[in-house]
């Protein structure tokens, strides 16, 4: 009976600390997901963006969205909203997949159903070599991503979710300093003083001196074969967000600028395929009312500036900081400006 008795007590003590960590759970709603939590003002927390964005993405305060990887994860919402005269939020998410990007979009859209801008940010690795369709590296959670907010209830007793909601906890009482943003936007580079131009050029050439490589003339010219084979299953998820979109939202497709050392040789066999890339890219928009396709992605007084960069795939703050001007100037003149940008017309 004795032992009856503990193992009784000891049963009922764990029951009742399980729910009383997971109602501490569910009011301090970690992932800002729990629609009867109280209005608390909390922070996107989580390492993994793809955790913390849905509720970023529900957010009624934003009319507008950047999507992509950490190619535009530097664009920073405040200087879009003055540039472009809305209310940005940085939706783009470190090594986010075509499938990833989907979701989240899927997400805005059904709760901003006529968005004033959406900026896709057109990472070519991801968009113009890869043709996987859905793989996800990073955990990632669809149960976040569904109009079902009974399901999320499912999901929020774990140990991950437990370590966030000290995070959060710590955040809301001013225990710990917020490191994200409430629009998306994290600086997540070190700062301007922290940059060192040697350690850059180690990370571009290695041990190789730094160098532009001369352009292939005359230029390849792709065989028909050639031209065949080069696919892009991922652009039919791109069709499908744009398709979805209201003709009155600003659709704006943007190759972001990297450095010219990962950039294909203009004139290469691999240039013709960015090049083809980008022309399937602006077909998806052919025809579509407020659609642009402003292109960074080239060999040009950005790219080829070793300066401009941390390391070949992302550019300075001070480059960032430029780009919102550069593509309203794009998007109201529809010309390119010779060294910075190609305006490319959709179709």
């Amino acid at each position: 009976m004795a032992w009856r008795r503990y193992w009784t007590l000891a049963l009922g003590v764990a029951v009742g600390l399980a729910l009383a960590l997971y109602a501490l759970v569910l009011v301090v709603d970690p992932f800002d997901t729990v629609w009867f939590s109280p209005p608390l003002d909390r922070e996107p927390i989580s390492m993994n963006a793809r955790y913390s964005f849905p509720a970023l993405a529900r957010n009624h305060g934003f009319d507008s969205a950047v999507f992509g990887t950490s190619s535009t994860r530097l664009l920073d919402p405040e200087i879009l909203n003055v540039a472009l005269d809305a209310s940005f939020v940085n939706l783009s998410m470190n090594a986010a997949t075509p499938y990833e990007q989907s979701q989240l979009f899927s997400v805005f859209v059904r709760h901003h159903p006529k968005p004033k801008y959406t900026i896709f940010g057109i990472d070519w690795f991801i968009w113009c070599v890869s043709d996987v369709v859905k793989f996800t590296p990073r955990p990632f959670p669809p149960w976040m991503y569904d109009d079902d907010r009974w399901n999320d209830l499912l999901h929020l007793f774990n140990a991950f979710t437990f370590e966030q909601m000290g995070r959060q906890f710590g955040q809301l009482t001013g225990l710990r300093a917020p490191k994200y943003g409430k629009n998306g936007f994290t600086r997540f580079v070190p700062p301007k003083s922290e940059y060192d131009l040697a350690r850059a050029r180690a990370s571009m050439y290695g041990n190789n001196p730094p160098e532009i490589k001369p352009v292939v003339f005359p230029p390849v010219t792709p065989t028909p074969a050639q031209r065949a084979a080069w696919k892009y299953e991922t652009h039919q998820l791109m069709a499908e967000m744009v398709d979805s979109l209201p003709k009155e939202t600003i659709k704006i497709l943007l190759f972001p600028p990297y450095h010219q050392v990962i950039l294909p040789i203009p004139g290469s066999l691999n240039d013709a395929r960015l090049a083809d890339c980008k022309a399937q890219m602006g077909a998806i928009l052919a025809g579509k009312a407020n659609s642009h396709v402003v292109d960074f992605t080239i060999r040009s007084d950005i790219t080829i500036r070793d300066e401009n960069f941390w390391d070949p795939h992302h550019y300075s703050t001070d480059i960032a900081g430029r780009i919102p001007q550069f593509i309203s100037e794009a998007i109201k003149t529809r010309r390119n400006r010779t060294g910075y940008f190609r305006y490319l017309k959709p179709g």
